[in-house]
């Protein structure tokens, strides 16, 4: 009877084991994806023009959100992505080639003189001094 007893919590605790041993691998593999993500890891899964979300980033590569964001705001500082904040959600992109070639055409067009006078400052600014005497409180 004690034999029996002790074969069967000597199979309990090894298949108590085998499983631990598995959760553990699958937790060494998930950890270790999450040490290998870096910026150009996150460029290579991005295809160009597509918008993204930091979250759905994060849930594409089984990531952690802020290891996500980090390398995020590594690649937009090198300006290999762009970002816009909408509301509380920042969205992410790689520039197409039209994307990129506007870009330059407006950086070009910042630096050149104006060619014509600016007109209308006085009655605009005439006109918001009005504004704020109405709502101004006496």
């Amino acid at each position: 009877m004690k034999t029996d007893h002790t074969s069967q919590a000597k199979s309990h605790n090894e298949t108590a084991g085998a499983v631990g041993r598995a959760v553990a691998a699958s937790n060494k593999t998930t950890s270790d994806k999450r040490k290998r993500l870096t910026a150009s890891n996150i460029g290579t899964f991005m295809t160009p023009g597509v918008r993204y979300t930091c979250v759905a980033l994060a849930n594409r590569l089984n990531s952690n959100k802020r290891q996500v964001r980090a390398s995020l705001t590594q690649l937009v500082d090198t300006g290999v992505i762009r970002h816009v904040q909408e509301s509380r959600t920042g969205i992410y992109w790689i520039p197409t080639l039209e994307e990129k070639s506007e870009l330059g055409r407006a950086r070009r067009d910042r630096g050149k003189p104006l060619s014509h006078t600016l007109e209308g400052y006085d009655s605009e600014l005439r006109r918001i001094q009005t504004l704020c005497m109405l709502v101004r409180r006496s």
